[in-house]
């Protein structure tokens, strides 16, 4: 669940989403369905896009949408850029990948 991956309380959720803490309950625990308003509203409070909390959860889709952003402005650079900050990228994710692996062992 995003809420807690991202280590917010209910009540946390609720104030930075603009509804009632009891509400944010309802639509966890009892299936209740906010409206479209307040479904964007917890969207914006948890930065992820409206349809990952319907249930869009496939591994092609950035649902961070600050990475998002970012991206669609690295994308309009010129290719020599884009290559540049693809290496970088590389390196950042190998270097996670290896720091990964030596914590696990």
């Amino acid at each position: 669940m995003v809420r807690i991956q991202r280590k917010l309380s209910q009540s946390d959720l609720a104030r930075r989403a603009e509804v009632h803490q009891k509400n944010i309950s309802k639509y966890e625990n009892d299936g209740v369905v906010p409206s479209a308003i307040t479904l964007k509203a917890i969207a914006d409070a948890l930065n992820v896009s409206a349809d990952y909390l319907l249930g869009s959860d496939r591994e092609d889709v950035i649902q961070d949408k600050e990475l998002l952003s970012f991206l669609r402005e690295v994308d309009k650079m010129p290719e020599e850029m884009r290559k540049a900050i693809m290496v970088v990228l590389d390196a950042c994710v190998r270097d996670a990948k290896t720091r990964k692996a030596y914590a696990a062992a």
